[in-house]
């Protein structure tokens, strides 16, 4: 179930990074904060909040589809894009357990997984968690692509999966990972 969730997460990475093919500049100094139903982010302000396409994404079974968000940067050919996802939880947990027990390389939902890094996570509110970064492919079909993940419970009981798809030749991911930093829960 899990596994068909992660593909479907990839599969939004990839649809979404169709909808923007032309090439801008990078504006990273500017952030903005995007508050939602249940959570708020920050974001570049060059990035942009994909609602109008909802519609077309599948929904993705046992979680709610809460933002997906686009990068108008194009780097060989793909667009970073972030995705988060809620479910409600039928027990109590913490960000970080639940983290460890959704590690991404716990299950076999990618071809040719390779994590690159998995570290303790701090959200502003200082709240723990953990950070996988890992390259693989969603089938043996497409390219392999670079995933940052974490995920956030806000008061023990609604998970908030965090993830955001970037291309291979993105080494440096500090800039990506304060973008999931300022996650937090309204």
């Amino acid at each position: 179930m899990f596994k068909k969730i992660i593909v479907l997460l990839t599969f939004l990475f990839l649809l979404t990074s169709c909808f923007w093919w032309s090439t801008t500049t990078n504006t990273w100094n500017s952030l903005t904060n995007f508050k939602w139903n249940d959570f708020s982010i920050d974001v570049p302000i060059s990035w942009v909040i994909m609602t109008n396409s909802w519609t077309t994404l599948p929904i993705p079974k046992e979680w709610n589809l809460e933002l997906v968000v686009s990068a108008k940067e194009e780097k060989d050919w793909f667009v970073n894009n972030m995705i988060i996802l809620s479910k409600d939880l039928e027990e109590k947990t913490t960000s970080y357990n639940f983290m460890v027990k959704n590690n991404p390389k716990n299950y076999n939902w990618y071809e040719n997984y390779k994590e690159l890094e998995a570290k303790d996570f701090e959200f502003i509110t200082w709240e723990k968690s953990r950070l996988y970064v890992f390259e693989s492919k969603y089938n043996k079909d497409n390219s392999k692509l670079k995933f940052i993940q974490t995920a956030k419970v806000c008061d023990g009981k609604k998970s908030f999966f965090l993830t955001i798809g970037l291309s291979l030749n993105i080494n440096d991911t500090a800039k990506y990972e304060d973008i999931l930093k300022s996650f937090e829960c309204n």
